[in-house]
């Protein structure tokens, strides 16, 4: 075995390539016998011995390399931190045989160890969007589109209130789950008779089909019960022509959506606004 030297690298001993040589030349041979003794087994110990011959000579030229390529000065090396700490990007070892740095260099406690920054750069702040005001919503208006968006409730309160502008004492009579109301109108400047109504109004919206003879039929059975000459049929939806004939002939005035429209366009501007807000279902 070669004598060290403090700081210097070891060169492996010559002798030892040549038992790396003789251990390789063992290594085959065992293996040829250990082949060979598949088929004969009276050569399994000879190959065996010379595999294990082999294998220690190889061993031990490997292990005396390594050791010669090592430092015995563990200070020659310069640490992996050493360079970061430095800045000067990551660190690399040295080449065989050469010191990294002299030996006896002083390290700083603030070089060996990376600490980091105790205040980090605050982002410059981004400016704000101007963010556009959103386009001045238009009030709700009458439109034939309103009556679709109302509540059977909202429906015949709207008709209530609009006899009631036409000056009219207003008595009401629901007609339950089957929608709609009866509408009974008192004259306010009738001398005799207030008990008695000076017509009737039948109110609902129809929804999705138009309003046809039919629907006019117990209008006209209510009024010839009351003896009543007059009667009105508001609804949302539209009259057929039969129906508009029919009503003609039997004194009905029909209010569709478009009737009922005109009639509001009558009113003034804080009755319509009124309406308007019965429509909506605000108090």
């Amino acid at each position: 075995m070669a004598v060290r030297t403090p700081g210097r690298p070891v060169k492996p001993s010559p002798v030892y390539r040549y038992l790396f040589a003789i251990g390789l030349l063992a290594v085959a041979i065992g293996v040829t016998l250990l082949v060979m003794s598949m088929k004969e087994r009276v050569w399994l110990p000879a190959g065996a011995a010379a595999l294990l011959l082999g294998v220690v000579l190889v061993g031990s030229y490997l292990t005396d390399r390594l050791q010669a390529e090592a430092f015995v000065d563990p200070l020659a090396f310069e640490p992996p931190w050493s360079k970061l700490a430095r800045g000067a990007g990551p660190p690399r070892l040295p080449a065989p045989g050469k010191l990294a740095v002299a030996p006896g260099t002083a390290f700083s406690i603030d070089k060996l160890i990376d600490f980091p920054a105790t205040t980090a750069a605050s982002r410059p702040a981004r400016p704000a969007r101007s963010v556009p005001p959103p386009p001045p919503v238009a009030p709700p208006s009458w439109t034939p589109a309103l009556f679709d968006q109302v509540s059977a409730q909202q429906f015949d309160a709207v008709c209530e209130a609009l006899f009631a502008q036409g000056g009219f004492e207003t008595r009401s009579q629901s007609h339950g789950a089957a929608g709609g109301v009866t509408i009974w109108l008192y004259s306010r400047h009738a001398q005799q008779g207030k008990d008695s109504p000076a017509a009737v109004a039948w109110c609902k919206q129809w929804s999705g089909q138009p309003v046809g003879v039919r629907e006019l039929h117990p209008l006209l059975d209510l009024m010839r019960s009351r003896e009543l000459k007059r009667g009105t049929c508001a609804t949302s939806s539209i009259c057929s022509e039969n129906a508009r004939k029919f009503a003609k002939d039997n004194g009905i005035n029909l209010l569709d959506r478009n009737g009922l429209l005109a009639l509001i366009a009558g009113r003034t501007p804080a009755q319509q606004q009124a309406l308007l807000a019965l429509a909506l279902g605000k108090r």
